[in-house]
C-alpha cells in the first residue's frame, strides 16, 4: 500500500476543507471489571445493573485544523418505527455538541448517514470539501453519494483493513473520546450509589448518556485532532504549529489527489461493538 500522499500541501486546500467521519458501537454495560469482597468468601454479589446488554453508536466528524462536528448519537428506537417518541424527545436537553437519532437496533444506517449529511453540510457549499471515510455499508449508498454531491463534497474512502493507518480518528482521536467517555461515567457513578429495591445499581437515563458524550466530546482538544491527522499521514505537520507561517491559497479549488481508492465498493460490514466501554441505561426519567 502506497503512503498516503500529504494533502494539506497538495493545491494548496485548507485542513478546514478535509474531514473524517467514523462512528464507533458502545456497548451499554457497567464499566467495572474488579468487585471488592472480604478474602475467603465463596460468594460474591453483583450490584451491576441486570438486563441484556444494550448499546447506542457515536458517530464522530473533525476537520484538519482541529474542529469538531457535533457527536452524532443513535440510540435504540421503537420497535415499529424505529424512532424515539416525540414524548421521549421532548424530556432530553440535548446541548449544542450532540446530535440525537435513533434505529431499531441503535446502528449507523443509510437513513442516519442521510440525515447526517443533511444536517452537517450547507446546500450553497462553495469550495469543496473532502469527506474520508471507511467502506461501512452506509456511506456507500447511492443517496448519500448523490446528497453529498449536491453539496460540494468529495467522499474519498480509505482501503479496507487500513483504516487503523490512515483513518485519524482511529489513530489518535477514538481512544482519548472513550477515555473521556468512561471517565464521565465514573464520575456519574461516584454521586449516584444508591441501590434499587432488587439491589442493583440504578441505570443511567439516555439524558446522562448524552452529557456523558456531550462532556467527553468537548473534552478532546483541537491540538489531539490535528496530531492525528498528521499521525495518519493526511497533513504533513499540525495547523497550530505553522500559524504564523504565510499560507499561499492560489489555485485553491484545484482537485485533490489521494493515492488510496476512491472507488465506492459494496459493502455488508457492520460497526465494530466496542467491549471497552460497557454501560447499562434506563429509559425512565
Amino acid at each position: 500500500m502506497e503512503r498516503v500522499e500529504e494533502i494539506s500541501g497538495v493545491n494548496n486546500t485548507h485542513p478546514s476543507r478535509i474531514i473524517n467521519f467514523d462512528q464507533t458501537s458502545v456497548l451499554l454495560q457497567n464499566t467495572y471489571g474488579k468487585t471488592l469482597s472480604p478474602i475467603g468468601v465463596k460468594q460474591v454479589h453483583v450490584i451491576q445493573p441486570p438486563g441484556e446488554k444494550e448499546r447506542f453508536t457515536v458517530g464522530l466528524a473533525v476537520t484538519g485544523d482541529g474542529q469538531k462536528f457535533p457527536a452524532a448519537i443513535v440510540f435504540k428506537g421503537g420497535v415499529k418505527t424505529g424512532q424515539l417518541s416525540a414524548n421521549i424527545l421532548g424530556k432530553l436537553k440535548i446541548p449544542d455538541n450532540v446530535r440525537v437519532f435513533s434505529t431499531r437496533t441503535a446502528w449507523w444506517n443509510s437513513r442516519i448517514d442521510h440525515e447526517w449529511i443533511k444536517q452537517s453540510f450547507e446546500e450553497d457549499t462553495q469550495n469543496t470539501l473532502y469527506l474520508i471515510r471507511d467502506h461501512f455499508a452506509a456511506h456507500l449508498k447511492f443517496e448519500s453519494r448523490e446528497l453529498l454531491e449536491s453539496r460540494n463534497v468529495d467522499q474519498v474512502f480509505i482501503p479496507r483493513g487500513l483504516t487503523g493507518t490512515y483513518q485519524p480518528l482511529d489513530v489518535g482521536i477514538n481512544a482519548p473520546f472513550k477515555a473521556n467517555l468512561k471517565r464521565a461515567y465514573h464520575e456519574w457513578r461516584k454521586e449516584r450509589a444508591e441501590l434499587t429495591g432488587k439491589g442493583y445499581l440504578r441505570k443511567p437515563s439516555r439524558q446522562d448518556f448524552i452529557d456523558f458524550v456531550s462532556q467527553a466530546w468537548a473534552d478532546v482538544n483541537p491540538e489531539t485532532i490535528e496530531n492525528a491527522f498528521v499521525g495518519a499521514q493526511i497533513l504533513p505537520e499540525p495547523t497550530y504549529m505553522i500559524a504564523n507561517e504565510q499560507t499561499s491559497v492560489e489555485n485553491d479549488e484545484a482537485p485533490l489527489e489521494f493515492s488510496f481508492s476512491s472507488i465506492e465498493e459494496n459493502s455488508g460490514d457492520e460497526v465494530a461493538e466496542d467491549s471497552s466501554l460497557e454501560y447499562s441505561f434506563s429509559t425512565d426519567y
